[in-house]
């Protein structure tokens, strides 16, 4: 009994220091759990955003590319209307009613620019002329009447630029009786109805207008070859379309 009793602190002591260790061991491993799981719920937040950020770089990159497509649509569609806008100038005369300079859309047909000029005249003969043919900046264009002698195609007297050019399609030559009523009159055309004449680009058609300016006007056709720039062979060319009354 003795003996337990010298033994008792003893057996206290270790009690109290294995409660001791037991009861740290619990706070360390509690300690090393919670910091084990507030890492692991850093890494999580951590690749959430990593991931928005993504997804937010992945929409606006689609959102960048599809601006761009409609850019490119909404350009190429604004060149595609101002191609079918482009306006465009010719000279029709012949065997319609009011023989004129028009201004027609770039896609439109010979009939179109007929129909400014008030339509064909009773005489027309409509089987020389095809009136769906497409029409061409500068180009002169003549409807034939009936009885007109008709030329072939390397005397065309369509014209485009101010020069003469070959076409496919037979046009309708005026002759010496044909009505001054259907041709250009040299002492009061405009820059743009001279610049319509075979061979008279918008050059010559400026030095025609200084040389009527400078001598009052002129007194015949044949004069107009004192003109720079126009010789026999032009003069040839146009005595057919111009008057000088």
């Amino acid at each position: 009994m003795e003996k337990i009793k010298s033994f008792l602190p003893i057996i206290i002591i270790i009690l109290v220091s294995s409660v001791f260790i037991v009861k740290n061991s619990g706070f360390i491993s509690s300690d090393d759990n919670y910091v084990v799981s507030e890492a692991e719920d850093k890494n999580i937040n951590n690749e959430k955003y990593v991931n928005n950020n993504q997804m937010n770089y992945d929409n606006n990159t689609n959102l960048n590319e599809s601006i761009k497509d409609s850019n490119l649509d909404s350009l190429q569609k604004l060149k595609n209307d101002e191609s079918i806008k482009k306006k465009i100038t010719i000279y029709i005369s012949g065997a319609v009613k009011s023989p004129k300079v028009v201004e027609l859309d770039s896609e439109d047909r010979l009939m179109d620019g007929v129909m400014l000029c008030d339509g064909v005249s009773d005489d027309a003969d409509m089987n020389k002329i095809n009136m769906a043919m497409k029409v061409e900046d500068g180009g002169h264009y003549i409807i034939p009447k009936i009885g007109d002698e008709t030329i072939n195609n390397n005397e065309s007297t369509n014209y485009q630029n101010s020069e003469t050019t070959n076409k496919d399609l037979s046009v309708s030559k005026n002759n010496n009786s044909s009505s001054d009523n259907n041709k250009i009159n040299i002492n009061n055309a405009s820059l743009a109805e001279l610049d319509s004449l075979p061979g008279v680009g918008e050059i010559t058609a400026q030095k025609i207008i200084d040389y009527r300016e400078e001598n009052t006007k002129f007194k015949s056709i044949e004069e107009i070859k004192n003109v720079k720039g126009i010789g026999e062979n032009k003069f040839n060319n146009l005595k057919d379309y111009i008057c000088i009354q």
